[in-house]
């Protein structure tokens, strides 16, 4: 497909074009021509906007899907096509399937099956056998196959000596071990955040405590073992507050924090929602408003869909029996910059979305420039459009049915175009 994109403000740090107005000329999968006034050629097909915007196509940490093993709340066709109308030409997906990702074959099997779909995928794999938190998996193998990272995802690595072997046992060949602070024990099968509303509701609650004890642990192993180690979904100003100092005088630990705990607190719940029962729970505003802060200092370094879908067997039922996770993938782009646009600088805030997740683990940022492959993401800041329809297999995202004022115009990946509306 032969593509001119129309008056759009580049956003791209290692472009000479960045925050510059110009016509892009893509065709075969190329951008061909980058100029302020370009005439438009006879066969192309023309995305404009009122405010449009051209960034590298964004990347998510952590994505989950059901496939291989639970297909009913997720395959990876849906889940391509969901990622890509959110924006996103790149996902990490995380291992949480079953089987487990842990060797060579399935990583083998998720990349080319990305290829097929056009949707980059570099797989996560498995930091302990099975998931079971008791012995490290085969790290070299899935790391020579093309495993970008190891984790047990939102399943967080319980067991401090397992961890310090899997820190340890990467920097043999500058791996990175991805860690979900969460201390199940002080959570004590809590519900919601602990605090006034959770008492109210008569819920139990989840303090803070239990994600601070377990990311202090992380950062004295982190410091012990001269690792990579991602902090994944942070959710706490005491998180905030502890990386912080951290970071100032330590390389080689990253954070990442889920897009919804940057822009809802606990009274998201309140009425009992399930569809924002999610992990980590949501907390205070003044959570949230820390969080906000981290993600504009640099204290955290990348923006997450925390996608997990849920089949519908799973959320209606009561609260403290329904299933933790929402879908994401496709509002947490548009969502974030409706709320925060405004807060932050924009370009710093998309980076947060596509240049940072792939810088934390060494991938390429695309390129926007002449004779570059295209991998972009297109939006428009004045588009209202209502999400009214998931392309995911679960329909367990809290924003169906609400109106953005951003749209995610185009997602395009070389010669594989995802128009999310037309023009």
């Amino acid at each position: 497909m032969e593509l001119f994109i129309k008056q759009a403000t580049i956003l791209a740090s290692n472009s000479g074009h960045h925050q510059k107005k110009m016509d892009l000329h893509i065709q075969n999968g190329k951008i061909v021509r980058i100029h302020p006034k370009l005439s438009v050629p006879k066969n192309a097909r023309v995305i404009s906007g009122k405010q449009l915007y051209c960034t590298p196509g964004l990347a998510d940490i952590g994505t989950h899907t059901g496939e291989p093993g639970r297909e009913d709340r997720e395959t990876l066709l849906t889940l391509s096509k969901a990622a890509r109308a959110g924006g996103y030409t790149t996902i990490l997906p995380f291992p949480n399937t079953s089987p487990y990702i842990q060797t060579k074959a399935d990583i083998h099997y998720l990349i080319e099956r990305g290829n097929a779909l056009g949707l980059k995928i570099y797989p996560v794999g498995a930091l302990s056998k099975d998931g079971k938190g008791e012995d490290i998996a085969e790290y070299y193998d899935m790391f020579s196959a093309g495993a970008v990272a190891f984790s047990d995802g939102l399943k967080p690595t319980q067991n401090a000596g397992l961890l310090l072997r899997a820190l340890q046992y990467v920097t043999a060949f500058d791996g990175i071990i991805i860690n979900h602070p969460h201390d199940k024990n002080l959570a004590n099968k809590g519900q919601m955040h602990e605090g006034l509303l959770s008492t109210m509701l008569g819920m139990k609650g989840v303090p803070s405590i239990a994600e601070t004890a377990m990311l202090q642990r992380d950062i004295l192993l982190h410091q012990y073992a001269a690792s990579k180690l991602v902090v994944h979904a942070v959710s706490s100003k005491d998180s905030v507050e502890l990386l912080t100092k951290e970071k100032k005088n330590k390389k080689n630990i990253f954070v990442t924090v889920p897009y919804l705990n940057l822009l809802c607190d606990e009274k998201s719940v309140d009425g009992f929602n399930v569809l924002f029962k999610v992990e980590p729970v949501l907390r205070s505003d003044n959570d949230k408003k820390a969080l906000i802060k981290g993600l504009s200092s640099g204290t955290i370094d990348a923006v997450i869909s925390n996608h997990f879908p849920v089949e519908e067997d799973g959320k209606k039922v009561e609260f403290p029996y329904a299933d933790s996770g929402a879908g994401g993938i496709e509002t947490a782009f548009r969502a974030t910059i409706d709320s925060l646009g405004s807060q932050m600088d924009l370009a710093l805030l998309v980076s947060r979305f596509n240049e940072a997740p792939r810088s934390i683990f060494g991938l390429p940022v695309p390129a926007i420039e002449e004779q570059s492959f295209a991998d972009l993401c297109v939006f428009d800041l004045e588009a209202p459009s209502v999400f009214d329809k998931s392309f995911s297999v679960s329909n367990n995202n809290p924003f169906l049915g609400k109106t953005f004022q951003t749209t995610v115009v185009a997602s395009i990946l070389g010669e594989d175009v995802f128009l999310t509306k037309e023009h």
